[in-house]
């Protein structure tokens, strides 16, 4: 087992995470000349000189240091050259003090590969590595590790094969929507709002919004996400995959060493949420009450999924069926499941009036007072 995890630069972090198979941390300054994945409003606050004492205590440790340049869009600035200048200087300075990086945009993996042909590079989930084809481009480009696309996290034929062309690393714990339709506008805002030119007075990412509103009203929607329970790992180690990507750069220093013990000891008891990110229930309940918002988003801090309920090799319906082609209308795998370890205030959730995101709040979402 190879844990990748997410630091939140607490130099006692690390001192837990080295009773674990923690192989690397990643990270990266709060704000950055290209951007990275995640807002800069939900980071701590990090500058070049604790990177690189926080990469150094890492090292000391054992533990090797990722740095997030994963960016999905430079805004069309790449076309300018002075930019492009502000980028190589960010990329030399962290080549010199880091063991690797962690890139989505094609231009900057082919320029990091021919300055340094040495360095690792993972291609990042924003590149949204979705099939083999995709993967072999990446390969051809010099990464060394394919960073799936969470969305492929069930498909096993798919990751078997990606797996005998490169090293492949899979997220265990994000909540993202199974098919989500909001995920490029919410990959677009983190970039956008974690770099030096981008807008400063957004404090909350509207997607968020969005999504939760999807599960909200259909809570299988919970079960249809592609995290991976720490008892699920199996799946994965059976077709070569033992590297695995905890996030919650965010997260404080308990809330990140509990999910990288669960994940460590294959086990986990209690609500599986506790150890997915889940801003749907923790994030937007809490923003509505801030901002005068609805309060029908509230009953998703009451969900609990019992992850002791899971039927033993649940996983192997995915094996053997093809999602990508079938309707969860029609499936009802997923709606099977949720109401065998789904419950709010301890009862199995019925039908709820379906609600539409209330896209008015928006514009409080910027200048926070």
């Amino acid at each position: 087992m190879r844990l990748v995890v997410g630091t939140n630069f607490d130099d006692s972090l690390l001192e837990e995470l080295r009773k674990f198979s923690v192989k690397y941390i990643f990270g990266s300054e709060t704000v950055t000349v290209t951007g990275h994945g995640r807002a800069s409003f939900v980071l701590p606050k990090v500058d070049e000189e604790r990177l690189k004492q926080h990469a150094s205590i890492a090292r000391s440790y054992g533990i090797k240091f990722l740095y997030t340049m994963n960016t999905a869009t430079l805004q069309g600035r790449e076309y300018s050259s002075s930019f492009m200048d502000k980028v190589k200087h960010e990329i030399d300075f962290h080549a010199n003090i880091v063991d690797g990086f962690i890139v989505a945009m094609p231009l900057l993996i082919s320029y990091i590969r021919k300055e340094y042909p040495d360095i690792e590079i993972s291609v990042s989930s924003y590149s949204r590595v979705y099939n083999v084809r995709e993967a072999e481009e990446y390969i051809s480009m010099g990464v060394n590790t394919i960073i799936a696309h969470e969305d492929v996290n069930r498909n096993f034929k798919v990751l078997k094969a990606m797996r005998s062309l490169a090293d492949v690393e899979v997220i265990t714990n994000n909540s993202c929507l199974w098919g989500c339709p909001y995920r490029r506008t919410h990959d677009l805002i983190s970039s956008m709002t974690s770099n030096q030119q981008g807008e400063k007075g957004i404090w909350f990412e509207y997607p968020i919004m969005f999504c939760a509103t999807d599960v909200r009203n259909d809570l299988a929607n919970l079960i249809r996400m592609r995290w991976i329970r720490p008892e699920d790992l199996i799946y994965y180690e059976e077709i070569g995959i033992d590297r695995f990507k905890i996030a919650g750069r965010n997260k404080s220093t308990p809330w990140i060493v509990r999910v990288v013990k669960a994940y460590s000891e294959r086990k986990y008891e209690g609500n599986l949420l506790d150890i997915v990110s889940y801003p749907q229930g923790r994030a937007v309940p809490k923003v509505m009450r801030k901002i005068g918002g609805p309060s029908y988003y509230d009953v998703l801090e009451k969900v609990i999924i019992d992850n002791s309920q899971f039927p033993e090799r649940w996983l192997n319906f995915f094996k053997y069926n093809d999602c990508e082609s079938k309707s969860c209308v029609q499936c009802k795998y997923c709606d099977i499941i949720a109401e065998r370890v789904l419950k709010v205030d301890g009862e199995s959730p019925g039908k709820m009036k379906r609600i539409s995101p209330p896209i008015e709040l928006i514009p409080r979402f910027e200048h926070e007072d």
